[in-house]
């Protein structure tokens, strides 16, 4: 019988029904997943907040300071910011996976925001963190909206573009991810968002950069069709790097995009900065900014 009881409180944890032990710790909460140790900035807003936006970072590295200014910014708005220190990065503990393990604890981290006082929250995930924000919000099944910036969906075809531009890189790659795509496919198949961005119930916004170095706009286009083929409706829009609608042709892989317009902002969207590179703008933030706000209002 008390294997029985335990197998069903495992079960209901994991449903999202358990209530994931934190503790407050100087700037922060710490929690635990697995018996690794995690920990998550937070700014806060004056006053209580009900609201919640989770900035996930990228890359293999600690946050940056341009994240912490955004978490600073969103909480001058009122709202609860928290940037987690993704696993083997900053004060988080454990071994970095790339889009694996990170979306699992994320997930978990959006359990415990309840348990601060969060009646609505949403992420925006930045390159690497893009993938993570995705899958966390799938996983844990709450969220109000993902902005997924200038994200991932095919790490092999980064490797790819890697061997032409930054081949010392494919060493940490090999690391992190178990091998490169011809050592172990399958390593980069479980790292992919698009078959969690199917089951995704939050609004999505895709962010994407045309001259992108490493994430070609073309899977921008792939995780649109996978969203529209689970029958999401989304709105595609070509914008300048000032955020003023693009009026040139779309050429090469930025062809992909079929331009509608903005719809709903409660419905999916993809936004395409045709002549931007790998880098975050001041339009984009202002983009965010702007699905956000609707998302939580």
């Amino acid at each position: 019988m008390r294997a029985w009881v335990g197998l069903f409180l495992a079960l209901l944890f994991l449903l999202g029904g358990g209530s994931p032990s934190w503790e407050r710790v100087p700037g922060g909460i710490l929690y635990q997943r697995e018996g690794v140790r995690l920990f998550a900035e937070l700014c806060l807003p004056q006053g209580r907040a009900s609201r919640a936006l989770v900035l996930v970072p990228g890359g293999f590295g600690p946050p940056t300071e341009a994240m912490g200014e955004r978490c600073r910014r969103w909480a001058a708005r009122g709202f609860l910011a928290v940037v987690p220190h993704l696993r083997g990065r900053g004060r988080s503990g454990g071994r970095i996976t790339g889009c694996l393990e990170e979306a699992e604890d994320l997930a978990l981290l959006g359990r415990i925001l309840p348990q601060l006082g969060v009646r609505a929250h949403a992420y925006a995930g930045y390159s690497l963190g893009a993938c993570v924000a995705l899958k966390a919000a799938a996983l844990e099944g709450k969220a109000r909206g993902v902005a997924f910036v200038i994200g991932p969906v095919d790490f092999a075809e980064q490797v790819k573009v890697l061997r032409r531009t930054r081949p010392e890189a494919l060493a940490r790659w090999r690391e992190i991810f178990g091998g490169l795509p011809e050592e172990c496919p399958e390593c980069y198949q479980r790292q992919s968002p698009l078959p969690l961005a199917a089951r995704l119930q939050a609004s999505l916004l895709v962010v994407q950069a045309g001259n992108d170095p490493l994430i070609p706009p073309a899977q921008a286009c792939r995780l649109r069709d996978v969203r529209e083929e689970a029958g999401r409706r989304v709105h595609q829009v070509a914008l300048t790097r000032e955020g003023e609608a693009w009026t040139l042709p779309l050429t090469k892989g930025r062809a992909c995009l079929r331009p509608t317009g903005f719809g709903s902002l409660a419905e999916d969207h993809l936004v395409l900065f045709p002549d931007l590179h790998h880098a975050v703008t001041l339009a984009m933030e202002a983009l965010v900014e702007r699905f956000v706000l609707a998302w939580l209002r």
